[in-house]
């Protein structure tokens, strides 16, 4: 339960017909208190904690969906356009290796000027009288080879005959080697120009006897270059590693290109896969196929359908969400209209809609089925913890595609959540979400301060890792309270932390009880249980003074003992013979207003004075050991304070009693 948080400096003076002390028992501060012993006080273990949790988690989770068909092979490499995300680029086939340009004709240039020059020419004589028959002209070596010079001891070139064919008659000019390389050296110091020393010399082209002219070196009449026609052995091609180098890297980017835009052509696809949807060109297996085959494709009909919703609220396009709504159904355009502006409101980040294994239902107007949605919204932030607002839904499938025909909120707890069934309006912070109804729209800017503010104080008692990132508090009305959450606690609570999850809880404040003096301690109580509590924990009923105690504690908020506002009815309790055991256990049913405060007073106490001696930290720590991690109180203590808790227990207990003397 909340503490009671008197305040003056709020400004709000007390209502006219709030209760005395003597009605009570604890004073007209303390809201929860009741007249009449057969009212229990409610906080969020009410009516049992074994009831909320089942409530929040009655139906089993939705099955995870496997792909209705079978996954796709990637295409063959396109030739042509391919979309890129909205562009297109275009992949032409790879090329072959560019061809080598022929090379030009040499120029000629006086061998005196540099023997390399002279290397790198051919001159050509004038035409000049053929040898006599039988002395067929030499062929010249290939294009782009250099001559190799003969084996010791024997002509560089011999000829048919056994002519010699080194030198060459004096006063004819011997060619250079063709191709553009330096010729070998020859015999008798003849140079490129026909001269001796004249640096790189030539091998004897022609094998022609002496006093006859020398034949042409290509063997061509008319002084042709010699690499034209080509002649002898066909010419082996240079390898050109750089040319191959490139045309690799050419194919590597088409290659990715090609991947690339198939990649995202296919994704889309396979994440609507494994989303559990489907694309709606997916044919229906037919309704003489088998059950489980038929119940899959329908589920990824309704997840399709759900997937253009979500696109649709987050986008905020409310056309577009209605959309999925069948047109014979207005009161379901009603609802969800209603759920949509309710939810934009409170600043929708993110959202998921589960739906359950479909069931198949006889009804006119062709095949329809049911299931079960749990919906989770996230405000201002696009993650956090699931929330399981549940609706009763069915479908019409026509046209390969599921219409909603009806959509009725689950009303047991912790359903409906009030941006199902209510119009809302909303404020956010950096910690907190505030709603209520357009009714108390007014209130907004004041519990939105108050509420930023006390979770400052909440954070400090989560776990480490475990920090709502959002706390959310909804103001109710007479109605809303006892519609909303389908709680009722009835109406002398002034708030309550309720568990719509085993990660998550929300808050309800009732603003017939809720006063400017207790609105802020009320805050800081219940937004501790929503931080302290996320997660799964055991033995709830009989960890309720840990539960109760660290919520009082944090709505205390360092102020000191004196001004706590349960000291009279602990006084009350400790005079009546108390025996000094902290670790109180839920109250039952019949336990009068004035002890319930009294035991939530003591549980404070006890929490007051473990900060006050081991720290704060220390405080958080052994409470997440015990209510999370199942450690005993007496093992916790030992680990995190380093001492038996049965003396531990007496020093809190005399805390109490020097509290109250």
């Amino acid at each position: 339960m909340p503490p009671e948080d008197e305040n003056p400096s709020a400004g709000w003076p007390p209502p006219a017909d709030r209760r005395s002390p003597d009605e009570t028992g604890t004073g007209a501060v303390d809201p929860w208190a009741r007249s009449a012993p057969e009212l229990l006080p409610l906080d969020d273990e009410d009516p049992t904690p074994a009831a909320v949790i089942a409530a929040a988690h009655s139906a089993a989770p939705p099955d995870d969906e496997q792909p209705t068909a079978p996954l796709a092979g990637y295409a063959q490499a396109p030739v042509g356009p391919v979309p890129l995300g909205g562009l297109e680029a275009y992949v032409e086939p790879p090329t072959a290796p560019f061809a080598a340009s022929p090379a030009e004709p040499p120029t000629l240039a006086p061998a005196a000027f540099a023997p390399q020059a002279a290397a790198d020419l051919t001159f050509v004589p004038p035409p000049a009288p053929m040898p006599p028959s039988g002395y067929p002209p030499p062929v010249a070596p290939p294009s782009g080879y250099p001559v190799s010079a003969a084996p010791a001891g024997h002509p560089a070139s011999a000829s048919p005959a056994g002519y010699p064919t080194s030198g060459s008659p004096g006063g004819y000019p011997v060619s250079a080697t063709p191709g553009g390389y330096p010729a070998s050296p020859t015999p008798g110091g003849f140079s490129v120009s026909g001269g001796p020393g004249g640096g790189f010399a030539a091998p004897p082209v022609s094998g022609t006897p002496g006093g006859y002219p020398p034949y042409p070196a290509s063997g061509v009449p008319g002084g042709h270059p010699v690499a034209w026609p080509p002649s002898g052995p066909p010419v082996r091609p240079r390898r050109r590693w750089g040319r191959l180098l490139a045309v690799v890297a050419v194919v590597m980017v088409v290659v990715c290109l090609v991947v690339g835009g198939v990649a995202v052509v296919a994704f889309p696809w396979l994440k609507e896969r494994f989303d559990g949807t489907a694309p709606s060109g997916v044919p229906s297996p037919g309704p003489n196929a088998p059950f489980a085959a038929r119940q899959a494709w329908i589920k990824s009909r309704i997840g399709l359908a759900l997937t253009e919703q979500r696109r649709a609220l987050l986008a905020g396009d409310e056309q577009a969400y209605l959309a999925v709504v069948d047109s014979t159904a207005p009161q379901v355009l009603d609802g969800m209209r209603t759920q949509f502006r309710s939810l934009r409101a409170m600043r929708v980040a993110g959202w998921t809609d589960e739906p359950s294994n479909p069931t198949a239902v006889a009804a006119e107007g062709g095949e329809q089925w049911t299931t079960e949605l749990r919906g989770s919204p996230c405000f201002v932030t696009s993650t956090c913890a699931k929330a399981g607002a549940r609706a009763q839904t069915r479908w019409r499938i026509h046209d390969d595609r599921a219409w909603l025909v009806e959509w009725t909120p689950v009303t047991a707890q912790p359903s409906p959540h009030p941006w199902q069934v209510a119009e809302l309006v909303a404020d956010a912070g950096e910690r907190t979400v505030v709603a209520t109804t357009p009714a108390y729209a007014g209130e907004l800017p004041v519990l939105l301060a108050e509420a930023e503010k006390a979770a400052k104080v909440a954070d400090r008692f989560a776990r480490a890792g475990a920090t709502p990132s959002r706390y959310v508090v909804y103001y109710a009305g007479p109605d809303e309270w006892r519609r909303w959450f389908t709680w009722n606690p009835g109406d002398t609570v002034s708030g309550v932390a309720l568990r719509v999850s085993v990660e998550r809880w929300e808050l309800m404040l009732y603003e017939d009880n809720i006063t400017p003096e207790v609105l802020s301690g009320v805050l800081r109580h219940e937004l501790t249980h929503a931080s302290s509590l996320a997660g799964p924990f055991k033995d709830s009923d009989t960890m309720w003074w840990l539960h109760e105690g660290l919520a009082d504690y944090a709505g205390m908020n360092g102020r000191p003992v004196r001004d706590y506002l349960r000291l009279p009815a602990i006084k009350r309790l400790v005079e009546s013979g108390w025996d000094g055991d902290v670790e109180f256990a839920d109250p039952p049913p019949n336990t009068a207003g004035w002890v319930v405060s009294a035991r939530y007073g003591i549980s404070g106490l006890t929490m007051t004075h473990l900060a006050d001696r081991f720290g704060e930290a220390k405080l958080v720590e052994f409470f997440h050991r015990v209510v999370h991690d199942g450690v005993t109180v007496q093992d916790g203590a030992q680990e995190i304070f380093g001492t038996d808790w049965a003396a531990l227990e007496r020093e809190c207990a005399d805390f109490v009693r020097h509290s109250v003397a």
